[in-house]
């Protein structure tokens, strides 16, 4: 039985690497080829797109312009972009709203705050599950407590803002978990993008995730591949495979003993035959693709999401040459002044020759040197042209293009703090509508992010309980894990984005509860948005005793019991205090 078991097992890992090698039909990041190749290829394709998409979101105008300039990248030439055909002479500047559009990304998604809840749900003595679902308060809140302290320990909300940013460009966003204890005694979380990270899908099922380091020794270049993936058992398997890449930029696969960091991954290694290193009795890959938007209408048969930029270019092109417009204008459509040579102030050699004129400057160009009359009754005077000033018009196609390029990448331009381009209507209702594509785009993207943060923490917590378990790590923010994962649920809620002014939400819950469309507990929840629930209730508690609800009503919440315990008992008193008198 067991030989058959190590056939099947060594069946699957070559399988696997057949795989990994070939990649059939997937497309991968390759940097060999970023920019620099006329292909067809749609790796390629997809290779110099991301290259592009990077580069506006660093914003440097000298590397866009060194992008679209070259013959070789294929941009930008061919639809005759500002970027690539303007003349070397031309002022040209960018306005920096790709990079802007991403940033602003994280802000749009978790501005108003992400929550993590957890519900332990009770098991009965033989450990099969309640029938009634009784939450577990104890271990409830042990759960709580968890997830909160490995949201410290893993930096999750910083590394939330920054893959909100990344997968805003790069299309997507990986990541990985790992242990390390002479770095950190709890789960150490990393992400990258898709430049050096792969998927390896089968009929659309993940099978493993690839995370490439690139290494360069000796003037050689090394690509350290570490592949994510699962045994046999279903166990977390981490391998790795070196590669080198030659000068005619071939790669030829090496044994790990090449290099310093390929000897120290085999040193990890734990399994029987020094392979790899398994994570025995923890289940499930130890990495996730997140897309960022899906489907991607130009590579929409791929594994990878859509980028905000996906469709955006040709605008961001356009808005980069109205803005260089506007600014030109600025310094050159002054008024121009017709200067005769002799007015102009000059410097002379001792010999009276001119040496220099000192209004010859390359930046001031609103003046015109011309040849006076000599003549001296001639009237050698300054000539005044005044030129029509066109920035008004120039302002207004700017505001065209600029509303253009951000709506085209899923916003709208009060997101990005863009006002005047619209009336200002501080009406909350106003607000929403102007605001509108972006809200859309919130949606869609949170659909997203809500399953994928659940399946994050829940591997987190799944890693961080085989440490203790499995490991030397020292772990001070919370005591052994002792949960079950199949009984406990993990949810998350993003905060609202807009934020509407405490007095509209009086009004409108207020409303509301006075024609009994809404209950006092709704009202209050929605009116304080950030109160725990054991505040709601007291307040609602407090309204209705206000109120003279009466204290025997059903409907009463439980927290008037003890009131009503104290009221029964100052009667006993009183009425034992009466007899005694008596």
């Amino acid at each position: 039985m067991g030989k058959i078991k190590d056939w099947f097992s060594k069946r699957r890992q070559q399988r696997l690497m057949r795989d990994l090698e070939a990649i059939k039909g997937i497309i991968k990041f390759d940097p060999i080829h970023a920019l620099g190749i006329e292909d067809t290829e749609t790796s390629i394709n997809f290779t110099k797109r991301i290259e592009e998409y990077r580069i506006w979101f660093g914003g440097n105008a000298k590397n866009i312009r060194e992008m679209y300039a070259n013959s070789k990248s294929g941009l930008g030439d061919s639809l005759n972009y500002f970027w690539a055909k303007a003349p070397k002479t031309k002022r040209m500047l960018h306005t920096g709203i790709p990079g802007l559009i991403s940033r602003k990304m994280a802000t749009i998604l978790f501005g108003g705050g992400v929550t993590f809840k957890a519900s332990v749900y009770a098991l009965n003595e033989d450990g099969t599950p309640d029938p009634n679902a009784k939450i577990d308060e104890a271990k409830t809140k042990q759960a709580k407590d968890i997830i909160d302290n490995l949201i410290i320990q893993t930096n999750l909300i910083d590394k939330m803002s920054e893959a909100a940013q990344n997968e805003s460009w790069s299309a997507g966003c990986f990541y990985k978990l790992s242990h390390d204890v002479s770095l950190s005694d709890y789960p150490i979380l990393e992400i990258t993008t898709v430049r050096n990270a792969e998927v390896v899908e089968e009929r659309g099922i993940v099978q493993a995730i690839v995370f490439k380091t690139w290494i360069e020794k000796k003037n050689t270049r090394y690509r350290l591949n570490e592949i994510y993936t699962t045994n046999e058992d279903g166990d977390a398997v981490v391998t790795h495979k070196l590669y080198k890449i030659k000068s005619n930029n071939e790669i030829e696969e090496v044994d790990l003993e090449e290099i310093e960091e390929g000897v120290e991954v085999l040193e990890t290694y734990n399994n029987a035959d020094k392979t790899a290193f398994v994570y025995k009795g923890l289940k499930g890959i130890l990495a996730f693709y997140k897309p960022n938007m899906k489907p991607s209408h130009e590579f929409p048969n791929t594994p990878y999401g859509a980028s905000d930029y996906e469709g955006a270019i040709d605008s961001f092109d356009a808005l980069d040459e109205s803005y260089s417009q506007l600014i030109s204008e600025i310094r050159d459509n002054q008024t121009l002044r017709y200067i005769p040579e002799d007015l102009i102030p000059r410097e002379v050699s001792d010999d009276g020759e001119i040496l220099e004129y000192l209004l010859d400057d390359s930046f001031v160009t609103n003046y015109v040197k011309i040849r006076g009359d000599a003549d001296q009754d001639a009237d050698n005077k300054i000539d005044i042209q005044y030129i029509e000033d066109k920035t008004e018009s120039l302002l207004a196609k700017y505001r065209t293009a600029l509303t253009t390029a951000i709506n085209h990448a899923g916003l709208s331009p009060l997101a990005l703090g863009i006002t005047g381009l619209e009336a200002v209507n501080t009406s909350a209702e106003s607000q929403q509508e102007r605001n509108k594509t972006t809200l859309e785009t919130r949606k869609l993207k949170i659909a997203l992010w809500k399953p994928h943060l659940v399946k994050l923490m829940t591997k987190i917590i799944e890693l961080n309980s085989w440490m203790q378990k499995n490991t030397t790590a020292r772990q001070k923010a919370f005591a052994k894990i002792d949960l079950d994962f199949d009984n406990t649920d993990i949810s998350v809620e993003f905060g609202e984005y807009i934020v509407e002014p405490v007095g509209t939400k009086i009004n409108q819950w207020g409303s509301a509860k006075m024609q009994k469309v809404a209950s006092t507990k709704e009202a209050v929840k929605n009116i304080h948005p950030d109160w725990s629930d054991e505040q709601i209730i007291e307040e609602v508690n407090a309204i209705k005793f206000e109120e003279g609800v009466t204290l025997d009503n059903p409907l009463r919440l439980t927290d008037l019991n003890e009131f009503l315990d104290k009221e029964e008992e100052k009667k006993k008193t009183e009425d034992i205090t009466e007899d005694d008198q008596g």
